[in-house]
C-alpha cells in the first residue's frame, strides 16, 4: 500500500467516498468485478465507526426479539463467511448468557431462542448451544451475582478487531487493483451525462484535483447526509439518525471471564456485553442519541453506567473509576425513522439503505457484520447501471480471502480461554499479533527482532506492541499520522499510552511522533501538530473525569 500518498487518478469507473467498512467493501466487490475504482476517505481508514464498534461479528441474537429473522440469518450466514475467509483476523468466541430470577427472558425462553439462533445459521451453524447450570456460569464467569442465579446458556458466535479488519479489505481490494487513499475529501459532485464529476482535497499534497468517473458511491457513514449535500442530492428529511455507543476498558484481572458475556443491565435491562481482549476485558455499551457534527466521546454518566452494570452483574469485581484504563464512542449511521416517535435508539433499524440517483449510489446504515452482503448488493447495482452483463450477476467475494487471512478453521484465542491465565509478555504478544496480522504476524516478529538488534534494546512498547509496527505501519499500512498507529493499527493508545505517567508518556509520544516525520518528511510546525493531535485525542477520551470531578463524583 506504498501507493497511500500517490495522486488520485483522474479518471475511473467507481468513485467511493467513505473508508469505513462499508466503503472498503464495496471497493472490494467492485474491484474483484474488474472495474477500475478509486476509494477515498478525508480522514484515516475506520477512522469514525468502523474503529469504535464493539468489536463483535455476530448475528444479533437480541434481534429475535423484534422479529427480524432475514437480518439475523443473513448476519449469521455472513459471520461463517467471515470465520472462512478472514480466519484469525476474526475468530469464534463463546458467549455466556446468565439468567437470574425475575428476568424478562427465561432459561427455557432464553434456550428457545439460541436454538433459533442456531438453526437460522444453518447450513454454517458453529455449534449448538449448550444450558449451563448455575454453578457452570459461576465457574465461566467468576464474580457472578450468585443471589436469584438459574444458570443461563451459552453459544458460539464471533469476535474481531475491526479496525485491522476494515484495513484488511481495504488492502486486498488494493490487491486488486483499486486506488486506495485517505486524507482526500470529497468537496463537491455532480451527476453528468454518462458519469459524475468530483471536485476532491487532497489533503496529503494539499492541492485540489478533478475525477471523472463513471459512477460514485457514497459510503460515508454517519457524514451521509452530509455528503448527499455536498452532491446536491435532495434530501428533504435525513437518511439517518445516529446513535452514540461508548465502551470501558479495565484489566483483565478485575474482570476474568472465560469467554464473553451477553447480559441484561440490572440498571435498566438493556443488553450489554463483556468482552475478552489481550490482558484487558472490554464492557458495552451504551445507545444514545447523537449529533453526527460532534465528535464522539464517552461521558461521565455513560462511564458510570457501565460499571454499574458490569458490577451489578460481577458484584466482586467492585469496579471503580479508576478501574477505568481507556475508553472509546462511535456513532452508529442509524436509519432515521419515518416517524420520530418511532421507538427508542436501541430499536431503530440495522438494515441498510441504497438509492442510485443518476450516477450517485448512496448507501447507509447497515452492520459491520453484513458488510460484505451489503457491498455484493451494491456491486451488483452498479454492473446493472453500467451495463456490465456477466459481471452483475454474482460476486466474486463470496469466497475471496482477505489479506492476512489464514488457512483452516480457528480456535478460540488463548486470552479468552479463564483457565489459561494471563499470559506472560512473549506469548501475549504472539496472541495479539495473530490477531492482528494474521499470516503476516511472523514477518512483524522478524522485523521486531531486527529492529532490537539494530538498537541494541528491546524496542516493546508494552507487552504487546513493538517499536517495529509503527515502521511497517508507514511503509505498508498507510499510517500518515501518529492517531492511525495508536488506536487504529495497534490498541497501544487505548491500553499503552493511558497508563504511562505523564512525563514518560510525553517522552515517548515525542519519540514516536519524531520516527513518524523522518519517514514522511514532516516540518518542525507539523511534528507540533501531530504532538497536539495525539494529547487531544487521549483527552478526549478520558475527559469524562473531568466531569465527574465536576460534578462531585
Amino acid at each position: 500500500m506504498n501507493s497511500h500518498v500517490e495522486p488520485v487518478p483522474s479518471q475511473t469507473d467507481a468513485l467511493i467516498v467513505g473508508g469505513g467498512i462499508m466503503g472498503a467493501g464495496i471497493a472490494l466487490d467492485l474491484a474483484a468485478r474488474g472495474l477500475s475504482v478509486t476509494l477515498i476517505d478525508r480522514g484515516d481508514w475506520a477512522g469514525v465507526t468502523s474503529s469504535a464498534s464493539s468489536r463483535l461479528v455476530h448475528g444479533g441474537l437480541r434481534y429475535l426479539e423484534q422479529y427480524d429473522l432475514a437480518l439475523v440469518r443473513d448476519s449469521c450466514l455472513e459471520r461463517a463467511l467471515l470465520l472462512e475467509n478472514a480466519a484469525g483476523l476474526v475468530w469464534p468466541e463463546v458467549f455466556h448468557f446468565p439468567v437470574f430470577r425475575g428476568d424478562r427472558v427465561g432459561l427455557l425462553k432464553l434456550m428457545a431462542g439460541l436454538w433459533l439462533y442456531t438453526g437460522l445459521s444453518i447450513p454454517r451453524a458453529l455449534g449448538v448451544p449448550k444450558l449451563r447450570s448455575r454453578h457452570a456460569m459461576s465457574e465461566r464467569l467468576p464474580g457472578i451475582r450468585r443471589s436469584g442465579l438459574h444458570g443461563g446458556g451459552s453459544y458460539l458466535d464471533a469476535a474481531t478487531n475491526d479496525a485491522r479488519l476494515n484495513l484488511a479489505v481495504v488492502q486486498t481490494a488494493a490487491q486488486h487493483g483499486a486506488t486506495t487513499r485517505t486524507r482526500v475529501e470529497l468537496d463537491s459532485l455532480r451527476n453528468v451525462e454518462q458519469g459524475v464529476v468530483a471536485e476532491l482535497i487532497d489533503h496529503v499534497h494539499n492541492e485540489r484535483t478533478t475525477v471523472h468517473a463513471r459512477t460514485a458511491i457514497l459510503a460515508g457513514g454517519p457524514a451521509t447526509d452530509e455528503l448527499r449535500g455536498r452532491a446536491n442530492l435532495p434530501t428533504p428529511h435525513p437518511w439517518l439518525a445516529p446513535t452514540r455507543g461508548s465502551h470501558i476498558v479495565v484489566p483483565r484481572e478485575r474482570l476474568p471471564t472465560d469467554g464473553a458475556a451477553i447480559f441484561t443491565s440490572p440498571v435498566d435491562g438493556r443488553v450489554m456485553f463483556l468482552i475478552p481482549w489481550p490482558r484487558h476485558t472490554i464492557v458495552g455499551t451504551t445507545d444514545l442519541d447523537a449529533d453526527p457534527t460532534q465528535q464522539p466521546r464517552a461521558t461521565a454518566t455513560e462511564v458510570h453506567y457501565l460499571l454499574d452494570s458490569a458490577n451489578g452483574l460481577c458484584p466482586t469485581a467492585k469496579l471503580n473509576p479508576d478501574d477505568v484504563i481507556s475508553t472509546w464512542s462511535g456513532l452508529r449511521p442509524l436509519l432515521a425513522p419515518e416517524r420520530k416517535a418511532d421507538g427508542s435508539p436501541s430499536a431503530r433499524s440495522r438494515e441498510e439503505r441504497i438509492e442510485i440517483e443518476g450516477r450517485v449510489l448512496t448507501i447507509a446504515g447497515g452492520k459491520l457484520t453484513g458488510y460484505r452482503s451489503a457491498a455484493e448488493k451494491v456491486g451488483a447495482q452498479i454492473t446493472a447501471l453500467l451495463n456490465m452483463g456477466q459481471q452483475g450477476r454474482k460476486s466474486p467475494t463470496r469466497h475471496l480471502r482477505l489479506v492476512g487471512a489464514l488457512g483452516g478453521a480457528i480456535p478460540r484465542p488463548a486470552w479468552s480461554r479463564l483457565h489459561q491465565g494471563l499470559p506472560d509478555d512473549l506469548d501475549a504478544r504472539s496472541i495479539a499479533w495473530a490477531a492482528r496480522y494474521g499470516t503476516r504476524a511472523g514477518a512483524v516478529r522478524q522485523r521486531a527482532a531486527r529492529l532490537d538488534q539494530e538498537l541494541g534494546r528491546d524496542a516493546s512498547l508494552d507487552a504487546t506492541t513493538h517499536l517495529a509496527e509503527l515502521d511497517l505501519g508507514l511503509q505498508d499500512e498507510a499510517v500518515l499520522s501518529l492517531n492511525d498507529f495508536l488506536f487504529r493499527r495497534t490498541d497501544f493508545g487505548l491500553t499503552g499510552l493511558p497508563v504511562l505517567e505523564s512525563a514518560e508518556q510525553a517522552r515517548l509520544i515525542q519519540t514516536l511522533v519524531e520516527r513518524c516525520a523522518a519517514f514522511l518528511n514532516w516540518s518542525n510546525a507539523r511534528i507540533e501538530q501531530e504532538i497536539h493531535a495525539v494529547r487531544s485525542e487521549l483527552c478526549n477520551r478520558s475527559a469524562w473525569r473531568d466531569e465527574a470531578s465536576g460534578q462531585g463524583t
